[in-house]
C-alpha cells in the first residue's frame, strides 16, 4: 500500500519542525548556561525539550546536548545533577532494551 504524497510530505514538514524546536531549545539553553543561569526550573523548561529529542526527532546532537546541561547542573547543584544522570541512564537502558527486544 502506498501513501498519499500529501501525507508524507506533511510527515516530513512536522518532522522538520520538531527538529527545529529542538535546536531552539538547545540554543536557549546553552544561552542561559553562558549567563550562568541558577533556576533549575528555567533550565528544565528547554532542557526537557532537549531530553525529549534523544528518543524521537532532537537531532544528532540532543544527548550531546543533554549531557553538556548536566555537566552544568553539576556547578550548581551535585547531588541534582546525580539525578538528572540517573533519569538519562534508565532511559537510554530503556531504549536499549528495546532496540533488543525487536531483533
Amino acid at each position: 500500500m502506498e501513501l498519499p504524497e500529501d501525507f508524507i510530505e506533511s510527515i516530513k514538514n512536522q518532522n522538520e519542525l520538531v527538529a527545529t524546536q529542538h535546536d531552539q531549545a538547545a540554543a536557549m539553553l546553552y544561552r542561559l548556561m553562558f549567563r550562568h543561569e541558577k533556576d533549575l526550573n528555567i533550565l528544565d523548561h528547554y532542557a526537557d525539550t532537549i531530553f525529549d529529542g534523544i528518543f524521537g526527532f532532537g537531532g544528532d546532537f540532543a544527548e550531546e546536548d543533554y549531557r553538556n546541561y548536566i555537566q552544568y547542573i553539576k556547578c550548581i547543584n551535585s547531588k541534582e545533577a546525580e539525578w538528572y544522570q540517573k533519569q538519562l541512564d534508565e532511559e537510554l537502558k530503556k531504549q536499549e532494551d528495546d532496540v533488543l527486544e525487536d531483533n
